[in-house]
């Protein structure tokens, strides 16, 4: 079977030791999307390309295909974030962004909004742009938008009228007025204004909002909570994160 060159600018998602020297590489790159890849004697000592495929690594990569299996011939480093790797809870939550990203990408699927976030939340984590607990809760809001699940939050859904604030419900994904009878979690002015803000916002703009710390531990609950409900999914990155940060 003839084999097909490429070139591909990706993010890695996840590392598996594969044989005795081989690495399997899940990317997210910008025209193929989600694709599984095999980098042959890649963990063999001296090899050229280890730092490119770390994980978080965002590299370019000359693949070969043949069929629909990809190998890896070459790559080169483009950003390896090397802020997160002297930070164990920076680098805990960016391998959560990494995680979610790789749940809710298809394989062979372009969505370069997907591998945009994704990428902006690790520079701004890595650079500490803004607050961790903004990057996460705006990370998982969003990317439950570009997964299909945006939620409806700006009018009341008994009454349909605005809503100051009031109560999520992450199943019908709705906001109630308090008003209005209904259930849910409680989000105050602020959240919900910052929740609203997020989903709203071009990827690039995503985190730039300021909260105080009430507002923010309820913006935070509700947007991670919301995105394992509809995944329906634990995050064993996420179980790490939380158990370095309680």
């Amino acid at each position: 079977m003839n084999k097909t060159h490429r070139v591909e600018r990706g993010l890695v998602l996840r590392t598996t030791a594969y044989k005795d020297a081989d690495v399997m590489l899940t990317l997210l790159t910008e025209v193929s999307g989600k694709i599984s890849v095999i980098a042959r004697g890649a963990r063999r000592k001296g090899s050229r390309i280890g730092a490119a495929i770390e994980p978080l690594a965002f590299s370019e990569f000359t693949l070969y295909s043949s069929g629909s299996s990809f190998s890896l011939n070459e790559a080169e480093s483009l950003e390896l974030f090397y802020e997160l790797r002297n930070d164990i809870e920076a680098l805990t939550l960016g391998n959560y962004i990494a995680e979610v990203s790789d749940i809710v990408s298809d394989s062979e699927v372009a969505d370069p909004h997907v591998l945009r976030l994704a990428l902006n939340s690790l520079y701004a984590l890595s650079r500490k742009t803004a607050p961790r607990e903004v990057i996460k809760a705006a990370f998982e809001l969003k990317i439950a938008c570009l997964a299909g699940y945006q939620p409806d939050i700006f009018f009341c859904s008994a009454c349909d009228k605005p809503a100051a604030e009031g109560r999520f419900n992450i199943e019908n994904a709705a906001i109630y007025c308090n008003c209005c009878p209904g259930y849910g979690m409680t989000l105050d002015a602020g959240a919900l204004s910052a929740m609203r803000y997020v989903i709203g916002a071009d990827i690039k703009r995503v985190f730039s909002f300021k909260l105080g710390a009430e507002s923010l531990k309820k913006m935070g609950d509700a947007c991670e909570t919301y995105l394992k409900y509809h995944l329906d999914c634990d995050f064993k990155s996420l179980s790490m994160y939380k158990g370095l940060t309680i």
